[in-house]
This record gives structure tokens, sequence and C-alpha cells, in this order.
């Protein structure tokens, strides 16, 4: 069984009196391992579970800190596995996502909540609809990365991603070797990263022109690698094999929000999940990217939860 309370970094009698002190507490599973999240928002309000895009982290879902103060919504960080604080599973897939989820709700005495996820959260979304749509008020996948099978997922993906993409399902191991070429860019931003900035839409580079934001963005980004290379890689190689479920048999509502500019994850990934998703809505959003929709919208995601 989980303990009933949060394995945290200070007694979890001690009331909670700062923001600061919500970034780094860590749950226990029932099978010993651990999960890290951070909150954000009112801590009162209504439960809203994110999960952070590829890679990144917990810390994340501070973006969404503002809206949901003003708005009254608690917003739960949550690190997966082998990434920030979260504890290895070697044993992981996504569907695996949904049951750590769950005990997560359980730990925290939260019975139903609604759940955000940005860009490669997008499988993990979706494997929570598809498992414990029970537990879940509304769902919402924002810049999402769809299943990556079928034709249409390469629709708008730059040659290199999917020469990428292909390398990584033929040779599972080169993983840690790109994983760690990211690490290196993220401690290092200098060159390589300015060359990666200027090929996006110029929404999204103004986000990483901010200084605040680029500080940001490094911060949640590297914290993926806080124990290792070995979680962001694992994930990286779920992300190019069937997800184990089929989108078709997810009946509860989810909501897609995808911006048109965006070259990360094109917009015919959200037209994806609208053909295959049963119970679904579709908001597409003309003049936003892949980091300024998540920024930029933030009050409207939470309205519609």
């Amino acid at each position: 069984m989980m303990s009933s309370m949060p394995h945290t970094n200070s007694s979890p009698s001690t009331p909670i009196q700062k923001k600061e002190q919500n970034k780094n507490r860590t749950l226990r599973l029932h099978d010993g391992r651990l999960i890290g999240f951070a909150e954000y928002g009112d801590l009162s309000g209504a439960p809203v579970f994110y999960f952070h895009g590829f890679p990144s982290s917990r810390l994340e879902a501070s973006c969404f800190d503002a809206a949901a103060k003003a708005n009254g919504y608690r917003v739960i960080g949550l690190d997966r596995p082998g990434m920030g604080l979260s504890s290895l599973d070697k044993n992981r897939t996504i569907l695996s996502w949904a049951k750590d989820v769950a005990e997560c709700a359980d730990s925290l005495h939260i019975k139903k909540f609604s759940i955000v996820g940005h860009s490669g959260a997008g499988p993990f979304v979706a494997a929570c609809a598809y498992a414990i749509p029970d537990r879940l008020n509304k769902v919402a996948i924002v810049s999402g990365l769809a299943p990556l099978e079928g034709p249409e997922a390469k629709e708008g993906i730059a040659r290199g991603q999917r020469i990428v993409n292909s390398l990584v399902k033929a040779f599972p191991w080169i993983t840690s070797l790109m994983m760690r070429l990211t690490r290196m860019m993220l401690k290092h931003p200098d060159k390589m990263m300015a060359r990666v900035i200027k090929q996006l839409p110029e929404v999204d580079q103004a986000i990483f022109h901010d200084p605040k934001d680029f500080k940001a963005i490094m911060h949640h980004t590297l914290e993926a690698f806080k124990q290792g290379l070995a979680g962001p890689a694992q994930e990286m190689r779920l992300f190019v094999h069937p997800w184990g479920f089929d989108l078709a048999d997810i009946t509860c509502p989810v909501t897609i929000w995808h911006g048109v500019l965006d070259k990360q994850v094109p917009v015919s990934h959200a037209k994806i999940y609208e053909r295959l998703l049963p119970n679904v809505s579709l908001n597409i959003i003309e003049d936003e990217g892949h980091h300024s929709l998540i920024r930029n919208q933030s009050e409207k995601i939470l309205g519609f939860l």
C-alpha cells in the first residue's frame, strides 16, 4: 500500500507557507518508487494535474501559476519516471503512467481531477483518458504528440526529425547519445541553441528572447536530467512504438488545443486526434506556435476545465 501522506522534504504536518516549498516534493508509490511533484496556483482550488513536455519536468507547470491563482485552480505538475525527482521505472509503458497518476491522486486525497498535458505529454494524457476515465473531470491535450505510425504523423515534421524517429526505432541505444547531446546543449546553450531558436516561428522565438522565459525553459528542461539520461532516453523510445491502446476506445471527452504555426509538433497531429477520438473537440489557434500557445492561452485552457 502507498503511504497515506506525501513523502516530502519537510514534515507532513508542517503547513506550507511559501510557494517555493511546493516545488520539490515527492509521493511514494506502492512499489517504492517516488513521483516528484510541484504545486502552483490556488492550493485550495479545483485540482488539475499537469503533464510536462519532453524532455521536461514538473516545474513546467509554473506557466499556469498566475492563471490558476486568478481562477481558483490547484495545478499539480508531475515528473514522469526517471525525470526530475521521479524514480526510474524499468518496466514502464505509456499506459502504466495512468496507474501512477491514480496512485498520486489517492495519496493527495483527490478523488476526481482534470488533466492538461503539453507536447510530448499527449500520449500520457490519452493513456489516462483510456484507463481511468472515472477519475477525470476534463482532459486537455495542448500541442500534443499523436501516434507516429501513420503517414499523417509525418506531415509538417522536418526531415531531420523524421530521420531521428526512424533511427530511434531501428537503433534504440541511440537515444542515450541523443539525450546526452540535448543535456549538453541545455548546459551550454550559446550557439547551438541560437540555431534551434531561429528555426521556430516568430511567436515562439519571442518566448525564447524574453530573458525570464528563456531561463525558465532551460531550468525546467534541464531538471529532466537530474537523475541522468536513462529516464528521458527511455521515454524517447516509447514514443516511436505503438502506445498499447487504441484512441478509438477512449470515451472520455478530450479537448485538443493546437497552434497553426507549431513547427515542433505540427497541426497534423491535432487532426489525427480529431479523426481517431470518438468524443473530441478541437481548438485550432491561428497565430500561436508550440511554446506560445501554452503561455498565451493558459487562462482559456484552464477556463475550459
